[in-house]
């Protein structure tokens, strides 16, 4: 389970927005109120056809206008982006040209955008400014070069008062945890934050997207047993104990049958690759590679090893290629 994807969970929730807000710098957030809130799609389709699908966006209410709203674009990082500003800039411009061609925009000013990155990686970040993505010009277009940034939530720098205080704050500090002693204790704090918050229907979709995630980190087949013990533990905060060993069965059974599978395409690529060896060996080089293109992505062994067979029985190339042509089509 990706990190990315359970936190677009909890930030897709309005419970999430004032949350949010209360962990970034004041002076970034003066004037928005979270209590009006209106969720903005995240996908847009650029000219061509060509797809953008950022995390999260919302418009959100500022307290000098009844009517007026800041555009809020998250972006959810568990790796580094060396391009980041970049990719921001994109995000907001993609957001901004979607508000300018509905009705509420087509004669006004567009709304302001706060932007946040929200990065639960374990390396120290930095993310560069645009300017310093761009190489060094002339004084005079320097200074038409546009200026873009945004803040970044990093969640190594969130404490446990933070947690104890503010739900999405003990979600970050989960999702980042590399030790599974700390486990149990952030995995309580969390669930304690989203119910006193009454988010229980929020707290059991976060518990079974977190269940695998920390399953899959934490509950491999080289675990020490005092991590999978720390693990049980936190499996029991998040929910029913007994999920705790479903998860992992599913896990072993996901592990098992992706194995099985990479085993197989090996087995049919090497059947594939002695085909045309024999074939090229019988009829020469161009009949081998004929085939080897026919059979291209065959996967039914029934069916190559038919083939096999005609390799042997056929007296030339092209009686070979036809009469595997009628196997791949119809079976024999």
């Amino acid at each position: 389970m990706n990190e990315d994807a359970i936190l677009r969970t909890a930030l897709g929730n309005p419970a999430a927005v004032p949350r949010l807000l209360s962990l970034l710098p004041k002076d970034a957030v003066a004037g928005i109120e979270a209590v009006r809130l209106r969720r903005l799609p995240a996908e847009h389709v650029a000219r061509g056809g060509k797809k953008r699908l950022g995390d999260i966006a919302w418009g959100v209410g500022v307290d000098h206008d009844p009517d007026a709203e800041a555009l809020l674009v998250v972006e959810c990082q568990s790796s580094l982006e060396r391009r980041m500003a970049l990719r921001m800039l994109v995000y907001a411009g993609l957001q901004w040209q979607a508000l300018a061609d509905t009705p509420r925009y087509r004669r006004r000013e567009l709304p302001p955008a706060l932007l946040v990155v929200v990065y639960t990686g374990g390396r120290r970040w930095r993310p560069k400014t645009l300017r310093e993505l761009l190489a060094k010009s002339p004084p005079g277009l320097a200074r038409r070069c546009p200026d873009f940034d945004f803040e970044l939530l990093d969640a190594r720098a969130l404490t446990a008062d933070d947690a104890h205080s503010n739900w999405l704050a003990a979600l970050l500090r989960l999702l980042h945890c590399r030790l599974a002693a700390e486990l149990p204790a952030r995995a309580k704090v969390l669930l304690d934050g989203l119910r006193r918050d009454a988010l229980d229907d929020l707290a059991a979709e976060l518990a079974d997207l977190l269940m695998r995630m920390l399953v899959y980190r934490f509950g491999g087949e080289d675990a020490k047993e005092e991590d999978r013990e720390y693990l049980a533990l936190a499996v029991t905060y998040l929910g029913e104990p007994t999920m705790l060993e479903e998860a992992i069965t599913e896990w072993r059974e996901a592990a098992l049958a992706e194995g099985r599978s990479q085993e197989r395409f090996q087995s049919m690529a090497r059947e594939r690759a002695r085909l045309r060896r024999q074939a090229a060996r019988r009829f020469g080089a161009p009949a081998g590679d004929a085939l080897a293109t026919l059979l291209a992505g065959e996967d039914d062994l029934e069916r190559l090893e038919t083939i096999g067979d005609l390799v042997v029985d056929v007296l030339n190339g092209e009686e070979l290629l036809r009469r595997s042509r009628s196997v791949m089509a119809h079976g024999g």
